[in-house]
């Protein structure tokens, strides 16, 4: 892992002036104070802004602590007293408090980033990643300067990404949006004339494509496009290549477990399904077992040991294509006995020119169970 590149610049949404990586540490350092402090300890820090979770990091990396951010109004009461319990200490970014001490502090790892999932499925998990796990752009050979626009929530896996992409990639700045109005930041930072690339989720892209002006988003000198998070399906990427012609349009599939895996450039929903079968010999690992992807990457988290993971994501073979089928524990509609995929409705309802965004769930049903 190289040194943290401090020149790299940060644009905050409402800021004149962009600042350095080495600013936001100058920052942080006046209220974390003596790194030895923390020396001992698994620190969680909770953060209001994005400035501060991304002083958070520059401290937390500069000093190879075990660290890890999330959001102050995520951290509840309940969330707080297991992380106690884990033997995580809480601490407010900015005063330096402690939340709740925990009974049995945990054995610090140096330089563990601790990344918590969503907790959409239960209670939020604590992932643990190194920077090298977290960078996964250090395989690519090199970058032309790009201004990334940054659309994910504070603390989420993709965040962590671009977030390591900004420190420790020469000339990647970084353009961190407003998670609460997304749409509103990437249309200022637009006019701002200072995006070149942007990471984000499909479904940020079908937002812009109906909220920002047309003129406004195709006027837009963008050169490099990712996306991941969620399936990634033909409409959009049929979408995005007619908007930016030049520009180069990838879906990358990557997990808070697996780490980035899978990196698509063709124009095609889906992977080639020719990666299964270099899946023992590929340094990133990809096989199908019982309809679900099994990853073996070395951006897998730390606690993987290099095995295969379990992403819980269900897959198809067709036309020499995997297909994303959704996750395996709550999106597949068992319509009397038979299997329909909310993603696969979805894909061909958006195939429609005039249909932009659709949404599948099930429906109760006399006779079958359910419809979707």
């Amino acid at each position: 892992m190289g040194r943290i590149i401090l020149r790299n610049r940060l644009f905050f949404p409402g800021q004149a002036e962009p600042v350095t990586w080495g600013g936001l540490a100058a920052e942080t350092e006046g209220w974390a104070g003596d790194p030895a402090e923390y020396a001992n300890q698994r620190v969680i820090f909770t953060v209001r802004t994005m400035r501060s979770a991304l002083a958070v990091v520059a401290y937390g990396m500069k000093h190879g602590l075990d660290w890890g951010v999330i959001e102050q109004e995520r951290a509840t009461d309940a969330l707080a007293e297991r992380f106690a319990e884990t033997g995580v200490t809480l601490i407010e970014a900015g005063s330096g408090t402690v939340r709740i001490r925990p009974p049995e502090p945990a054995t610090a790892e140096p330089g563990r980033v601790t990344v918590i999932t969503s907790g959409t499925t239960g209670l939020p998990k604590l992932i643990p990643h190194t920077a090298e796990t977290l960078n996964t752009f250090d395989r690519v050979g090199t970058l032309p300067p790009n201004g990334w626009f940054m659309p994910y929530q504070i603390g989420s896996y993709a965040w962590y990404q671009m977030v390591a992409l900004g420190l420790f990639v020469p000339d990647q700045d970084l353009v961190p949006a407003d998670f609460a109005d997304l749409s509103g930041s990437f249309e200022a930072a637009l006019r701002l004339g200072i995006v070149t690339a942007i990471s984000s989720t499909p479904t940020f892209w079908r937002h812009a494509l109906m909220t920002i002006d047309p003129d406004l988003l195709a006027s837009a000198h963008l050169r490099s496009l990712s996306m991941g998070g969620e399936i990634v399906d033909q409409p959009i990427l049929d979408r995005l290549r007619q908007l930016y012609p030049d520009a180069k349009i990838r879906h990358i599939y990557a997990s808070s477990e697996a780490g980035a895996a899978i990196v698509v450039s063709d124009g095609l929903a889906g992977f080639d399904a020719r990666l299964l079968e270099a899946g023992e010999t590929r340094s990133i690992g990809v096989k199908v077992d019982e309809g679900r992807l099994f990853i073996r990457s070395p951006y897998g988290h730390s606690g993987a040991g290099g095995d295969w993971i379990d992403t819980g994501d269900l897959v198809e073979i067709r036309g020499g294509r995997v297909h994303f089928c959704g996750r395996a524990d709550n999106k597949m509609i068992n319509v009397g006995g038979q299997k329909a995929f909310p993603p696969d409705i979805e894909r061909h309802l958006m195939a429609h020119p005039d249909v932009v965004w659709a949404k599948v769930t099930a429906r109760r049903a006399p006779m079958v169970g359910n419809l979707p």
